[in-house]
């Protein structure tokens, strides 16, 4: 059996969700959300772009990201087909694959607390029949072929061009542009329904969603520069403290997961995923940091560089949904955030004065560049963020250690929060909403 790839014509489909029926048909026992999806370009019909519908799923790519950043090593691809499964035995429910994949493939069960997906309907190729999504697709635009090495890797809206090499091929539309209209509606009638053909959809991380990993972030951060600080003759951390403060680091952590019972799957995978390094750095850190509280004191240099390690895979992991650039850089990292708190509490002052003075520039450009693309600015958070958070600490370091890394911590954790909700995970909606857009705007400069 060779490897297979999906086949999609845009011309033919009608958007009848027949495809997403059959799915749910042949999968319902465990299926909790529908794994395949139609889309529609332009839905609400304006004059100047075409309209079309993408029937999507997941496309049991080359180099699944799934696969790659899965810490507990949960997903598997068949050589054979070429179809990538999700095992829900061995998934711990911490929803980074949805992070990662491009393609909202992966769908999370909150009942089962674990992931679920397209499965490529193995019995039915087994049986030599084709997936149930292509059987049952009433215009024959869903098709099953073998895997072209040689495909068109070009992106469309909705599925742009991708690392991950997603197996499927989708024919160019015959018509990519409306017929002519005799007259164009004026442009004051199109604004009237603009916001309703941009509207967003619900993002997949916010902050209510994720104020457990605002807290462990910012409570380990905390511990790494205090940590530090107290091996550069800054104040003193004490065992018991610090045993207390990374026993809720870790409670927070596996708060997260949707079966914490399985947590320890998350070591599995060191080779290739961040989020292993981060839990294996953390627990690190926090070993170290106790056995040097209690027993061996000499280890805590080795424990404050460990929580560094530790902060920077923090900062690594979130790449797949936060990019500003070619360094990524942003103001709430927790690195920076660790390093500007030890600078405060070990009293070096240039490292507090560099550290602050540059989170303050990364934080100004950042809403700057929310300005430039219509986006909130929240001019009611961004001056007790500064204030608080970047010129009260560095006037306080000299004669208030303590008080000023308390105003730092605060004033971090508001940045933090709006660094929650500024992560977007690339799916194919944005992706049409900002064809949309650049549709749109062509159009109207035209």
């Amino acid at each position: 059996m060779r490897a297979s790839q999906f086949t999609f014509d845009p011309n033919r489909c009608t958007g009848c969700e027949a495809c997403v029926v059959a799915c749910w048909m042949e999968h319902r026992e465990r299926q909790s959300r529908p794994w395949r999806a139609v889309h529609t370009f332009n839905a609400f019909g304006h004059p100047d772009l075409p309209v079309f519908h993408l029937s999507l799923a997941c496309h049991h790519c080359e180099s699944p990201a799934c696969l790659e950043h899965c810490p507990a090593e949960a997903y598997t691809k068949d050589a054979a087909t070429g179809a990538v499964t999700v095992h829900a035995d061995r998934c711990m429910g911490c929803r980074y694959c949805t992070w990662a994949c491009p393609h909202d493939a992966p769908k999370f069960d909150p009942g089962q607390g674990a992931i679920e997906k397209c499965t490529l309907c193995p019995e039915r190729l087994a049986q030599g029949l084709e997936p149930a999504c292509v059987a049952r697709c009433p215009m024959e635009a869903l098709g099953l072929a073998p895997l072209a090495a040689d495909r068109p890797r070009a992106g469309v809206a909705g599925l742009p061009e991708s690392a991950t090499a997603p197996a499927i091929h989708i024919a160019p539309l015959r018509r990519p542009a409306p017929p002519a209209l005799g007259q164009r509606p004026p442009a004051s009638a199109l604004g009237a329904f603009l916001p309703a053909l941009l509207a967003v959809p619900h993002p997949k991380i916010t902050l209510r969603g994720e104020w457990t990993l605002l807290l462990f972030t910012t409570v380990l951060g905390v511990l790494a520069a205090w940590l530090g600080a107290a091996q550069l003759g800054g104040p003193p951390l004490r065992p018991w403290a610090f045993l207390a403060s990374g026993a809720l680091v870790m409670g927070l952590s596996t708060a997260h997961l949707g079966r914490p019972a399985r947590a320890w799957r998350a070591l599995r995978h060191l080779r290739r995923s961040w989020l292993s390094r981060e839990v294996a750095a953390v627990s690190a850190f926090l070993g170290l940091g106790a056995l040097s509280g209690f027993a061996v004191p000499a280890l805590g240099p080795a424990a404050a560089l460990t929580g560094f390690l530790a902060l920077f895979a923090v900062d690594r992991l979130y790449r797949v949904a936060f990019r500003t650039g070619p360094w990524n850089l942003h103001s709430a990292h927790t690195v920076f955030n660790g390093l500007y708190l030890l600078g405060l509490l070990a009293g070096i002052s240039p490292l507090a004065w560099g550290l602050g003075l540059a989170k303050a520039g990364l934080y100004l450009h950042r809403k700057r560049h929310a300005a430039a693309l219509s986006r909130p600015v929240r001019p009611w958070l961004a001056l007790p963020r500064l204030g608080l958070g970047i010129l009260a600490p560095l006037l306080l370091a000299a004669s208030h250690p303590m008080a000023a890394a308390v105003c730092a911590v605060l004033g971090d954790l508001l940045d933090r929060g709006e660094f929650y909700g500024e992560l977007e995970v690339p799916t194919p909606q944005l992706d049409l909403v900002a064809a949309m857009r650049r549709g749109i705007h062509e159009a109207g400069t035209s």
